[in-house]
């Protein structure tokens, strides 16, 4: 009783907004021109690194040490902004260092990557970002010379320029605007290049640590010295020296991701949920009649595949995510390749591949069931992390389209009998939406563990039954009724907490919120909602959620207007809490809506109120102890 008592206390404390609230910290950058914040990185000494991109750099403070960087080898001519890295101090209250590119050069540093494994100290610093106004559209890899610890960067090692060939402009679904890396403990980059769904070029490449193409030992396809490819396996197998290896990501050239003997083709087995339906060693095989030979100069493309499905009109395939294990450097990518379903309906499928560090195939998953029925949604994969506690692969994908046969229930999964996800189903009447998931595979035996649906409601949508858990305030339950739903999608980004809590940012519509949020939904049908903003945590077991918050503008909620308004990029997983990153949005110079609400104490460096499209960052604390901890219940 006495432990119950505790738990209504502090859900009491957490509704009134009591202690958690006044450990927040939300405000703007204090800046006049445009500023975006992108990506947020914690040092082993306690600050943050945050990275973004401005139109002018006259907010940084006087008494900050600053370091510009040559970006002469960056192939990129960007009038618009140009990138930067602050280091800003343990309790956000000072911005203590900073480096940037010249105005005129590389538009951002959107992505940020350091090599240590978790629980060491902070390693080398690893970046990339836009490149603009250039034939070769794309984006750049580079790593720095210092990780502002051991000192304050100064130049860059080596850069590589990443041509994303006709990914000109900078939509969620191009390679330039996913940047899809990742470097592993030993220095050495994955990463994809070229066009996604279209008919040139795509591939994903390792670099070595001097920034050098370089050649994978169980890799398929090599480039030889002397000229043209040799393929084949192992790299050290090669009748002539060889340059560099790729995987290629086109689905009807010389099979990369396909079977390349019949027996391996027509191998069955089961698939991640222990079903006896999947065929074939390779997940491509999903689209052919039979195997690839690698010795022969042409591949074998007679269509359909085993369940009908066959490949569409563009060939080359969509990378969503690529993530190093820093323990081992085995490492994972998630892609989609376009499609047509056996009647001829247009379709984009999804696979996760997993490989050694040596190149080696591990496992793949298709993340559905293969059969017969067929899976019409689209459906692509956006994101991946380890989780290094439970030893698993978060994978976060997303489907546009419902059917029968979707992404894996939380509540149908053969490791977790008698489990649930958060949220179970795609549910409701509209089918033309996309939504998120999330799935949670072993990195050993790519086995499915756990998975949940990330969807929220329609506005209007009143629910069925309130969820039993009572953090969630007497929000509907998800899995109680059928309830209608609105488009969903998270970020790329995904991150990890120490104990397996996994932390994500999206966009919905009416935003289911916990009692310890910084900035609530009302619960349907006691106000109007707004497009708006989220960040959230999910239970290890994706069973239920630790932490919901909205982070959009202040708006009426008799009318609605006023929220949907900011773009949330960063998350990062910090002691009882977490940081995110992100900016306001404007329209023709002026913020659109109301401001997002502040903290009431706001750093030097802050304001609270946003002019123009402005920077924005927020410190959200809550208690994982507590939320985590059985015993409450």
């Amino acid at each position: 009783m006495l432990k119950k008592c505790l738990r209504f206390a502090l859900i009491t404390a957490l509704c009134t907004g009591a202690s958690v609230q006044a450990q927040n910290a939300v405000f703007y950058l204090d800046a006049d021109s445009s500023t975006r914040f992108h990506d947020a990185l914690k040092l082993s000494d306690g600050s943050y690194l945050v990275s973004g991109q401005a139109a002018s750099l006259d907010w940084l403070p006087n008494g900050a040490s600053v370091q510009t960087l040559n970006a002469e080898a960056i192939d990129s001519a960007s009038s618009a902004a140009t990138g930067f890295i602050i280091q800003i101090s343990p309790n956000l209250q000072t911005i203590e260092s900073a480096v940037h590119f010249p105005i005129g050069s590389a538009r951002s540093i959107y992505r940020m990557r350091t090599t240590e494994a978790p629980g060491q100290a902070t390693g080398d610093l690893f970046v990339s970002g836009h490149r603009d106004n250039v034939n070769s559209n794309g984006y750049f890899i580079a790593r720095l010379n210092g990780n502002f610890l051991d000192q304050l960067p100064t130049a860059m090692d080596w850069v590589v320029n990443v041509d994303t060939r006709g990914d000109s402009n900078d939509s969620s679904n191009s390679h330039k605007g996913l940047q899809p890396w990742d470097v592993g403990s030993d220095g050495k980059v994955i990463y994809a290049l070229g066009e996604a769904f279209g008919s040139g070029w795509a591939a994903i490449q390792r670099l070595d640590e001097n920034g050098q193409p370089e050649i994978v030992e169980d890799w398929r396809i090599h480039w030889q010295a002397a000229g043209g490819e040799w393929r084949g396996t192992p790299a050290s197998d090669a009748p002539e020296a060889l340059t560099h290896s790729a995987i290629v990501m086109k689905n009807r050239r010389i099979g990369q991701l396909r079977s390349s003997s019949d027996a391996e083709y027509s191998a069955s087995g089961l698939d991640e949920n222990g079903n006896a339906t999947r065929q074939g060693g390779w997940p491509d095989d999903y689209y052919f009649a039979g195997h690839c030979v690698l010795a022969q100069s042409n591949c074998d493309t007679t269509q359909p595949g085993y369940t009908g499905y066959r490949v569409g009109a563009n060939d080359t395939q969509r990378v969503g995510s690529i993530v190093i294990d820093r323990r081992n450097n085995d490492f994972y990518f998630g892609y989609s390749t376009q499609s047509r379903l056996p009647g001829g309906n247009p379709d984009f499928e999804p696979a996760v591949v997993a490989m050694s560090s040596s190149g080696a195939m591990k496992w793949w998953a298709r993340l559905y069931e293969e059969t017969n029925s067929n899976s019409s949604p689209d459906q692509y994969v956006d994101g991946l992390a380890i989780d290094y506690s439970n030893d698993q692969l978060v994978v976060l994908a997303r489907s546009h389209g419902n059917n029968v046969i979707n992404f894996w229930s939380g509540n149908q999964l053969l490791l977790n009998p008698g489990g649930q996800g958060y949220q179970n189903r795609f549910t409701g009447t509209n089918g033309n939406i996309h939504i998120s998931w999330l799935g949670k595979y072993g990195l050993g035996d790519g086995a499915i563990y756990a998975a949940s649906w990330v969807a929220e409601f329609s506005e209007g949508e009143t629910g069925g039954a309130p969820n039993p858990d009572p953090i969630m305030g007497g929000w509907p339950n998800p899995n109680a009724g059928w309830p209608n739903l609105n488009t969903t999608r998270c970020r790329n980004e995904v991150e990890v907490f120490p104990d397996g809590a996994v932390l994500v940012a999206c966009t919905g519509r009416r935003t289911a919120t916990t009692v310890n949020a910084y900035q609530r939904m009302p619960l349907p049908g006691q106000a109007t909602g707004t497009w708006n903003e989220f960040v959230r945590v999910y239970k290890p077991d994706l069973s239920g959620l630790v932490y919901s918050s909205l982070l959009t503008g202040n708006w009426d909620q008799s009318t609605g207007q006023g929220g949907g308004n900011t773009h949330v990029q960063g998350v990062l997983p910090i002691g009882n809490g977490l940081l995110t990153t992100g900016h306001h949005e404007a329209e023709g110079g002026t913020p659109r809506g109301q401001p997002v609400p502040v903290t009431e104490t706001v750093p030097d460096w802050g304001r609270s109120t946003p002019s123009g499209e402005t920077a924005l960052i927020a410190r959200l604390q809550f208690n994982l102890d507590v939320m985590f901890n059985d015993s409450f219940e």
